[in-house]
């Protein structure tokens, strides 16, 4: 793996590089995982958050955070581009609070200080999973939960579909055993580098850091929601996403 520090400063600039593309593509309903499918199943995940201090760990452009703040959070979102937190706090629609930050060293946050953490597809992009969960664990109250979706382990070691013609027919795994960066090219064809970990690493690190797995989950479109967002269509056939529902003991 790259020299972390260096890593880091790589990845700080292709977010920085991408933003403007990125918010554009999450105001894009029609092709928008998010709103097609995945924000259901995190809003089931996540439940009753009415009161509940909630901080979004990798917030973006603060999308999720706003939902939550509209059902009653009390919302702090934390990312490290600076245009996006910019966006995010122009776009507030409450008292949320945005600060630039980095999920795998928060701190400015106290011990002991929100009743629910969420990352909402941001694991995928962190090169040091373990500080990012054990901050994520920190800051937490005894008792208060860690809900993650995540790109699903089967797709962050997918090539990309086996094709006859424009018809898909299988979707291979391969180079499922070595973890590491995955460098592929998103939006406009501009670098981007995720981080690939089988599930049992990412398993053991959420025992390992000390949470309790409360539930798994691998998200899927009803077949209404696949015929009017044709985005999320594939996802009837793979998992794309999982979400695990973490808890801090008390």
């Amino acid at each position: 793996m790259t020299d972390p520090s260096i890593l880091k400063d790589d990845l700080k600039a292709q977010w920085e590089a991408m933003a403007e593309d990125w918010i554009r593509q999450a105001q894009d309903v029609e092709n928008s995982h998010r709103e097609a499918m995945l924000d259901g199943w995190m809003l089931d995940a996540v439940g009753e958050v009415s009161g509940c201090k909630v901080i979004d760990l990798g917030c973006g452009e603060g999308r999720f955070s706003r939902i939550l703040t509209q059902r009653g959070a009390v919302v702090t979102g934390v990312d490290l581009c600076r245009p996006l937190i910019q966006f995010a706090e122009d776009h507030r629609v409450s008292n949320e609070v945005y600060l630039i930050g980095d999920m795998e060293g928060l701190n400015e946050v106290p011990n002991d200080e929100f009743d629910l953490a969420v990352s909402y597809v941001t694991l995928v992009d962190v090169p040091d999973m373990r500080s990012a969960v054990s901050e994520a664990f920190r800051v937490l109250r005894r008792g208060g939960r860690f809900v993650v979706c995540n790109l699903h382990p089967m797709v962050s070691a997918n090539p990309g579909w086996i094709k006859q013609g424009n018809r898909q027919i299988h979707y291979p795994v391969d180079r499922y055993f070595d973890e590491g960066e995955r460098n592929i090219s998103r939006l406009e064809d501009m670098p981007w580098t995720n981080f690939h970990r089988t599930l049992s690493t990412q398993f053991h690190t959420f025992l390992g850091v000390g949470f309790t797995v409360e539930d798994i989950r691998e998200p899927k479109p009803t077949a209404e929601q696949a015929a009017r967002y044709p985005v999320v269509s594939d996802n009837l056939r793979v998992p794309e996403f999982i979400i695990y529902n973490l808890r801090k003991p008390e």
